[in-house]
């Protein structure tokens, strides 16, 4: 675990910080790759970049003052304004996103479905580089862990899942499997709602492994895969109801190029 990638003095460089700024910039850049092959000018991209930063990182936030409210108490306690560059949940990052996509698309005029489209592969990019964070901050731990690929991390007596190596892994799978898909969807939307399906699932199977509720619903699942199990019910449906009725095809989308 290395929570501090470099010191000066009092100054301090924070590897989670490090890799959700390269996890922003490596999205960004593929999406604007992407939009070239759509038709939109890749400017609209970087230009929504500012957008994304502080309403994901805001709605993260927010959702972990509430969700987690005793952990956001105790570590303002101890370390006071300090505390507040810990404590993210990717939920909220990901409706704070969905907001600031919406309401920049409304702003700018552009097509909604295809823009989120460009930029659902790139987000599953930048959430790898955040759970690569996650590692080396220490946060988003596993249960104890037998296998050869256990991790040891300060303050845990024994080996652990590295569940945050397994989602970022996951992460990179649906990158890559959404990015060659993305030149054979049929109607705008359809890269989007794969997204949500494939987190979704990945979600899910990865909470199983998590060691760091304390809360488990039923006696099994977390609040994380209750959302999850919402994430890919919402997402089977709409992919159904597009697929079948509602959904534009792509060659008859309009290309804001302006």
């Amino acid at each position: 675990m290395y929570p501090v990638l470099i010191r000066f003095g009092a100054l301090e460089i924070h590897t989670y910080g490090v890799l959700v700024a390269a996890g922003f910039m490596t999205g960004i850049f593929t999406a604007q790759r992407r939009a070239r092959l759509s038709g939109l000018v890749p400017e609209r991209i970087s230009d929504l970049g500012v957008w994304l930063i502080v309403a994901a990182m805001l709605g993260a936030k927010i959702f972990h003052i509430i969700f987690f409210w005793n952990d956001f108490i105790e570590g303002w306690r101890e370390n006071g304004l300090v505390s507040l560059r810990a404590g993210f949940v990717f939920y909220g990052g990901f409706l704070g996103a969905t907001v600031g996509v919406v309401t920049y698309a409304r702003l700018k005029k552009l097509p909604i479905w295809q823009l989120v489209d460009i930029l659902a592969p790139s987000a599953a990019l930048g959430h790898a580089f955040g759970r690569l964070g996650c590692f080396f901050e220490g946060c988003c731990y596993g249960k104890a862990c037998a296998q050869p690929w256990a991790v040891h991390l300060p303050g845990h007596s024994g080996a652990i899942h590295p569940t945050q190596l397994y989602e970022a892994a996951g992460n990179l799978a649906i990158f890559a499997g959404l990015s060659a898909f993305y030149r054979h969807r049929r109607f705008d939307g359809q890269v989007c709602w794969f997204y949500v399906l494939s987190y979704g699932a990945l979600r899910f199977g990865v909470e199983f492994f998590r060691g760091d509720y304390a809360v488990h619903y039923f006696g099994i699942f977390t609040s994380a895969q209750i959302m999850a199990g919402a994430l890919i019910a919402v997402a089977a449906v709409a992919l159904i109801l597009c697929g079948k009725f509602g959904g534009r095809p792509v060659n008859s989308s309009h290309h804001a190029t302006h």
